[in-house]
């Protein structure tokens, strides 16, 4: 038997998306920037301070103009906190236009008709991570009582403790818990040291770290693969 539970963000739907069309909206083509790169560098600069936001230090609307700045002065393109925050704006009503990838939607799809116990664990501010899910149109497949969002919980990611809540919550065994997410920190380390199975949707193709305490059962690229492998495991 195998449960399968998701991460959200660049995991059932792809993050890049709304963040470039954000982009070409506030600052136009950028023919000298390759926008994947850009991205990498912001959800970076963003997960740097994320902690800081979580405990009250940083205010969210500080931490969102701070990663595409870091992030755009790493190619060497200033912005002003006026630009940065155009951005976010633009950025903010893109990511209200999200939607499953087919690729994942056929894998809800399948999972739903085997019966498998689907689940998420997401981490962000209550609110913010509800109006994606809600914008995904996820609880088709997978039930609101289900979903475990960091903000609402009061326990994030990689914390196993939020693990072990959905364990005891949804009613599955970690031994028979698969994590599918796009973090190695976050995804990777917190499912593995919660005893789950860990598969790594890597997207952007980071390099693995070798001396991480934990690492992945399953290394995958693309939905494609995700399908055919969770076909194997069943």
């Amino acid at each position: 038997m195998i449960n399968l539970i998701f991460d959200i963000d660049d995991t059932v739907y792809d993050q890049l998306k709304p963040f470039e069309n954000a982009f070409k909206a506030t600052f136009g083509k950028a023919d000298h920037l390759k926008i994947e790169n850009l991205y990498i560098k912001s959800r970076f600069y963003s997960d740097e301070v994320y902690h800081k936001v979580v405990g009250g230090e940083m205010p969210k609307a500080e931490m969102h103009v701070y990663r595409i700045t870091q992030a755009l002065s790493d190619f060497d393109y200033q912005i002003t906190k006026k630009e940065a925050e155009a951005f976010q704006h633009a950025y903010e009503q893109n990511q209200r236009k999200i939607e499953l990838s087919p690729g994942i939607k056929e894998i809800l799809t399948w999972a739903k008709k085997k019966n498998i116990t689907m689940g998420i664990i997401t981490n962000g501010p209550k609110d913010h991570q509800q109006h994606k899910i809600n914008d995904l149109q996820i609880n088709e497949w997978i039930p609101a009582e289900h979903t475990f969002i960091s903000g609402g919980v009061g326990i994030e990611k990689p914390d196993k403790k939020i693990f072990e809540l959905v364990e005891e919550q949804v009613g599955i065994k970690s031994a028979e818990a698969y994590y599918i997410g796009d973090s190695f920190e976050n995804d990777v380390i917190g499912s593995k040291s919660a005893g789950w199975k860990s598969i790594w949707l890597n997207r952007r193709q980071h390099i693995q770290p070798n001396n991480a305490a934990y690492q992945p059962d399953y290394c995958i690229k693309n939905e494609q693969e995700l399908a055919a492998l969770l076909r194997d495991l069943l």
